[in-house]
C-alpha cells in the first residue's frame, strides 16, 4: 500500500509553508491520480476523468479493504484505468454506479489486428468474477478457417477479417459477423465471440471499431449507500472478500449500523395506523 505524498524533508526546509503548499499542488497536477486524505482512506479517486470508489478500488491509492478484489483498478501514467485481476487486458472506459454497470475494451485485442489465433471467448475469464455480461450487447463473431466454402461464397453479411499487422490482405477464409443473438453458422468455421456494445448501423466489417468502442457488464455489490445512511463505514473483510459496515462501535452485525437499525425500527411502528399490521 502506497503512502499518502510527502514532500522531500529538503524541500520543508528550503521552502516557505505557502510555497510548499503550491509546489505540492502543481506537482499533484502532473500525475493522473487523486489521493484520498489519511482521515477518508476509501474517499473517491480519480484516474484520468474516471472516479473510482466502492465497490472499485484503486491500487496504489486506496487500501485493499476499500473493495473487493474483483474491482481492483490500477492506473496507468497516462490516466488510463485497467481492470487488474483478469487474464486479458480491459480498459475501463466509463463505471455507471447509479446502474451498477461499467463499459470495458478488451485492451489485448481492441487495436483491430486480430490475435484470432487465440480462438476463445474474449470474455471467457470474467465468468469467475461478480460480472455479468449486459443484454444491451451484441455478439461479434469470428469465424476461422471456413473449409466448406468452395461451392459458394460467404454471405454478404461476412466481413473478411484482416489479421496481418499493416497489410490489407486479407486471413484466408475468416470472417467478422456482428448479430444481436446466436445463430448457427454454415461453412464448416471455428468460431469465437466477443460481446460489443454496438452502434446505429454497424456491421461485421466495422469489427475494429466495435472492439475499440467495448461492452458492457453488470456488476453485483452489497449496499453501501444504507451503511453510509447508517453512519457507518463501508468496508471489506480482505481475508474472506465480503462486505462489513463500520461503525462506531465496532463491526455491524448487518449491512447498516445497530442504533440506525433501532430508530427506523422505532419510527416504523411509531406512525403505523392502529390495527394495521
Amino acid at each position: 500500500m502506497k503512502r499518502p505524498f510527502r514532500a522531500p524533508a529538503a524541500a520543508a526546509v528550503l521552502c516557505s509553508a505557502p510555497l510548499l503548499l503550491a509546489a505540492v499542488l502543481a506537482t499533484d497536477a502532473t500525475i493522473n491520480t487523486t489521493t484520498p486524505s489519511s482521515s477518508s482512506p476509501c474517499a473517491p479517486a480519480m484516474c484520468g476523468g474516471l472516479r473510482i470508489e466502492y465497490p472499485f478500488w484503486l491500487g496504489g491509492t486506496h487500501p485493499p479493504e476499500c473493495g473487493y478484489r474483483a474491482f481492483q483498478v490500477t492506473c496507468d501514467g497516462n490516466g488510463t484505468a485497467f481492470l487488474e485481476n483478469s487474464f486479458w487486458k480491459y480498459q475501463i472506459l466509463n463505471i455507471s454506479y447509479d446502474d451498477s454497470t461499467f463499459r470495458l475494451a478488451n485492451h489485448d485485442l481492441s487495436d483491430g489486428t486480430c490475435d484470432v489465433e487465440v480462438r476463445v471467448n474474449a470474455t471467457s475469464d470474467l465468468g469467475l468474477a461478480p460480472f455479468a455480461i449486459s443484454r444491451t450487447n451484441q455478439r461479434l463473431y469470428f469465424l476461422y478457417n471456413c473449409t466448406d466454402l468452395r461451392a459458394r461464397p460467404p454471405p454478404r453479411s461476412w466481413a473478411p477479417v484482416n489479421c496481418t499487422k499493416g497489410s490489407n490482405v486479407s486471413t484466408f477464409n475468416s470472417f467478422a459477423l456482428l448479430a444481436g443473438g446466436y445463430r448457427p453458422v454454415p461453412g464448416n468455421c471455428r468460431v469465437s465471440m466477443m460481446p460489443v456494445l454496438g452502434y446505429p448501423g454497424a456491421a461485421g466489417k466495422d469489427y475494429r471499431q466495435l472492439m475499440k468502442g467495448g461492452f458492457l457488464l453488470d456488476y453485483a455489490a452489497d449496499d453501501c449507500a444504507a451503511c453510509k445512511e447508517s453512519g457507518g463505514r463501508c468496508r471489506i473483510d480482505t481475508d474472506y472478500d465480503i462486505f462489513q459496515c463500520h461503525c462506531s462501535d465496532g463491526v455491524a452485525d448487518l449491512i447498516v449500523c445497530g442504533q440506525y437499525l433501532f430508530i427506523s425500527f422505532l419510527h416504523h411502528f411509531k406512525f403505523r395506523r392502529p390495527g394495521n399490521y
